[in-house]
């Protein structure tokens, strides 16, 4: 699509073939008829644009100007009718997205019902699991984006982004622990603890990170529901040992404190935003993961708690 009258395209025209006739055939008009566009665009501007040669013609310093002008203004147009179409693309759009269990009740609803508001032809498909699993259908193309712990370097994912998340004792405000800047997992063990089951992820992973010190704690209950885990802790029955990430919101708005471990050889593990390593998104697909690389901080609790607004 042009994006000026047939005045300036007939400028166009005649300036990048050097000559009127040449111009004429290409635009399929008379050569008299693009002589008189020429001169009624001169007769505005009150400027010669093209010297007159005994074969064709030739840009003046101001005929090079306005062409270079005008280059300039199409390419602006041709990327804003490039956005029109992409935005076409979010009337009516499928995304499938994979996150963990933390995600699916503190983040997700409440994304999938702000996107909806603003796009309610997008379809979304969320597939909770752990992280293996995740990972496993994003390389197999099952699913655009993933939320999870990263993976393997071998893993055939891209890493759009990271972030460390500590280890640490979850309390409420007024356990004896919640001004500690750090604890250490002998005290912990003369809590009444809550921990995840061995089958999951968070309990894995704590096992590892402890080098076995985990297996030595005696839990009063152990679950698989994050939710359970943060309920029971919310409650004040017992002190939980999870990643920072399960309870951003509750640290924000005061519920929970997060107190690190500081046992030696006590790592945090990484939290990461994934796509397939080589996949084009769908416009659907791509405008969502624009939003949660903006918000992804937020996620994970490195902000300041600000909410990026929608593109």
């Amino acid at each position: 699509m042009h994006a000026f009258s047939p005045l300036i395209r007939y400028f166009e025209e005649v300036a990048t073939q050097g000559s009127v006739r040449r111009a004429a055939e290409r635009l399929h008009i008379a050569p008299s008829a693009v002589t008189r566009q020429i001169m009624k665009l001169e007769e505005a501007l009150d400027m010669q644009l093209f010297d007159r040669l005994p074969r064709g013609v030739r840009l003046t310093s101001a005929g090079e100007l306005l062409l270079a002008s005008v280059h300039r203004l199409q390419r602006d147009f041709d990327s804003a009718i490039t956005q029109v179409d992409a935005l076409k693309g979010l009337r009516r759009g499928r995304i499938s997205i994979g996150v963990m269990q933390h995600f699916s009740d503190q983040v997700i609803p409440d994304l999938i019902t702000e996107l909806h508001a603003q796009y309610p032809g997008i379809v979304f498909t969320v597939f909770v699991g752990n992280s293996d699993d995740i990972v496993d259908r994003i390389a197999k193309g099952e699913l655009d984006i993933g939320l999870c712990w990263e993976p393997p370097a071998s893993a055939p994912v891209r890493r759009v982004r990271t972030a460390a998340m500590p280890i640490g004792l979850v309390v409420r405000p007024d356990h004896p622990y919640a001004a500690r800047k750090s604890v250490r997992l002998r005290e912990c063990a003369r809590l009444p603890l809550i921990l995840p089951t061995d089958d999951m992820e968070l309990r894995r992973v704590l096992d590892s990170t402890l080098h076995g010190a985990a297996e030595r704690l005696d839990p009063m209950t152990e679950t698989n529901s994050i939710a359970t885990l943060r309920q029971l802790t919310l409650l004040g029955t017992g002190a939980a040992i999870m990643a920072r990430i399960n309870i951003v919101r509750d640290i924000r708005e005061g519920r929970l404190v997060h107190v690190p471990l500081s046992d030696k050889g006590v790592k945090s593990f990484h939290f990461a935003l994934l796509v397939r390593s080589e996949r084009n998104l769908s416009v659907a697909a791509a405008m969502l993961l624009e939003l949660l690389e903006s918000r992804f901080n937020g996620y994970v609790g490195h902000d300041t708690g600000r909410k990026s607004a929608l593109p």
